[in-house]
């Protein structure tokens, strides 16, 4: 078997695909240089016997015309990574089979999630910022928080990562509710969590959680309104998008209710912080986009789509398959 390798970016290629797992890769078939637009007819002659590709971060696009000239044999692409709303469309529609490790990259968001909710609930956050010079403030916020038992946590979303902080809130004394309109309530109630809409969700609870999917009609969903809703000690955890807060409402907010916190992982402009509102809030704590795969983290998302490939050679059910109908509803 044929296996070709799809890539633009070498650095971001060779987190995931380490010399390791390109060894346990190669197990299966014959493995290709990696491809892009540039070297697409070099490679001509190999993508014409592929029936299996894989990729990750950096994934070329690719035009049906494209795919239909060089790729005539290809049945399914494996994408080492969590999105592949940029370029799945022209193979999906050329009937060739996407699968996505949507899933391996939600395990460590959901973990960095979790360690924030159960931190916010101590009042973590603010008393470690003040105890250096205000001991006896730090202490005193830390002791007006919920702390984790009876504590009600909000999640914004029940996609992959939403699911996974669920369950894993299970091992907490803590009621969960849950804003995501595609939940039905018996998926809800075997989650652990009780579906409310956005404004009770931001009005009752002590900490909330966005894991909203990455769609332009959501910018700015969170904005004044929710913020005026928040209670006193409360929690913002945005590992969602940053193009989703209002930042300017959220850091008014901020200033004016000094209880409340915002952590977040992403924020609009990460690459120039500095001109975030939020980014000189006191009560904001950032952190630079590490919430997803970093580490050897990245290397999960390989053998999730190795595994997947197995079950599809197999003839099993496979897990991790993106039809036209769900890439609708994904990130």
């Amino acid at each position: 078997m044929k296996i070709a390798l799809f890539g633009t970016n070498q650095h971001q290629f060779s987190k995931v695909y380490t010399p390791e797992v390109l060894k346990k890769l190669g197990e299966y078939g014959e493995l290709s240089e990696k491809i892009n637009r540039n070297n697409l007819a070099e490679n001509a002659d190999f993508l014409a016997e592929c029936e299996i590709a894989f990729s990750t971060w950096g994934m070329p696009k690719f035009t049906k015309e494209e795919i239909g000239k060089y790729m005539p044999k290809l049945k399914a692409v494996f994408y080492s990574a969590g999105t592949v709303q940029y370029f799945a469309r022209p193979f999906l529609e050329s009937g060739i089979k996407v699968f996505s490790a949507f899933a391996a990259n939600a395990v460590p968001v959901a973990e960095y999630t979790f360690a924030q909710i159960t931190l916010a609930a101590k009042g973590y956050f603010q008393s470690a910022k003040h105890y250096r010079l205000l001991p006896a403030y730090s202490h005193s916020f830390a002791n007006s928080a919920t702390g984790n038992f009876g504590c009600k946590v909000g999640l914004v979303g029940l996609g992959a990562i939403g699911k996974m902080v669920a369950e894993r809130l299970k091992a907490l004394d803590v009621e969960v509710y849950a804003c995501d309109p595609f939940v039905s309530e018996e998926t809800a109630k075997e989650l652990g969590v009780t579906l409310v809409d956005m404004e009770t969700l931001f009005s009752e609870c002590d900490i909330i959680s966005n894991h909203l999917a990455n769609k332009p009609e959501l910018e700015n969903i969170f904005n004044r309104k929710l913020f005026k809703k928040m209670k006193k000690h409360s929690t913002f955890i945005n590992t969602g998008r940053g193009a989703q807060v209002a930042e300017c409402s959220l850091a008014l907010h901020l200033l004016l209710h000094p209880s409340v916190t915002f952590v977040a992982d992403v924020i609009k402009n990460e690459a120039f912080p500095y001109i975030c509102p939020l980014f000189w809030c006191p009560n904001a704590v950032l952190t630079p986009h590490i919430a997803g795969s970093t580490g050897r983290e990245p290397q999960r998302m390989a053998y999730y789509m190795m595994e997947e490939m197995e079950r599809l050679n197999s003839g099993e059910p496979t897990r991790y398959e993106v039809t036209l109908e769900s890439l609708e509803r994904m990130a």
